[in-house]
């Protein structure tokens, strides 16, 4: 078995998931489309089925993309790497605490040690360990709810070849479903006032679906690749 096989494998199983997931609830917005105008009621029950859709397909890219960093990090870790045989920008994730912790040092003598540290990772002789994070944001990720740039930050971090949105409309429909998601959590409008925005059709959320269906699966490939590869190596 090659290196990563298991770890890979595991990934496949989550994209497949994550596109069964989302299938479903396109077939929801597609019945609630096709009884839209019958009655008052299916008015509403099309709003509703809008609202899932933004609401579960944003939920499922979290949870999808939380897994692959997390389900990564501990294959790197069990693979005991040294420091300066990573990435030069893949090593600012092995001193993320490192990071974290010059924020509130008032210590001078850790603050430089800290420093000195985080300045002299290329020739540090010691084991890496990512950041695996259960209880608060995942780093690289911030908590905050999944937009272009986080996938963009991604793809710089890790080194991934190619761009995050090799089309277009992936960046604009993720965007698009962000925005919408923020709407629905927060209270930003009124429940009734959210689908009255341009671009908030039940086809409209649709076809964001379906493009971040066919983000996700370029986002595989190119996951998966990369850990094949050990692209992650200097």
């Amino acid at each position: 078995m090659a290196k990563h096989d298991n770890v890979i494998s595991d990934i496949l199983d989550h994209a497949v998931r994550f596109t069964a997931r989302t299938d479903e609830l396109k077939r929801f917005l597609a019945f609630a489309h096709a009884h839209a105008g019958n009655s008052h009621g299916w008015s509403s029950s099309g709003r509703d089925a809008r609202a899932l859709a933004i609401i579960c397909s944003m939920a499922e890219l979290e949870a999808f993309t939380r897994f692959t960093i997390q389900r990564s990090h501990r294959a790197l870790n069990d693979e005991a790497l040294l420091i300066r045989s990573l990435l030069p920008s893949v090593r600012q994730l092995v001193a993320h605490r490192t990071f974290e912790s010059l924020r509130d040092t008032s210590d001078s003598s850790k603050l430089w040690e800290q420093r000195f540290y985080a300045t002299t990772l290329e020739s540090c002789p010691e084991t890496a360990d990512f950041p695996i994070v259960t209880r608060s944001a995942q780093p690289p990720l911030d908590g905050q709810t999944l937009k272009p740039a986080h996938f963009n930050r991604l793809w710089g971090i890790y080194g991934l070849p190619g761009i995050a949105f090799p089309r277009a409309s992936w960046s604009g429909s993720l965007a698009k479903l962000s925005s919408a998601r923020n709407d629905l959590a927060h209270g930003n409008l009124a429940y009734h006032e959210i689908f009255q925005q341009a671009g908030r059709s039940i086809t409209d959320i649709e076809s964001y679906v379906t493009d971040l269906t066919n983000f996700v699966e370029h986002f595989v490939v190119v996951w998966c690749d990369y850990l094949r590869d050990e692209s992650y190596l200097i």
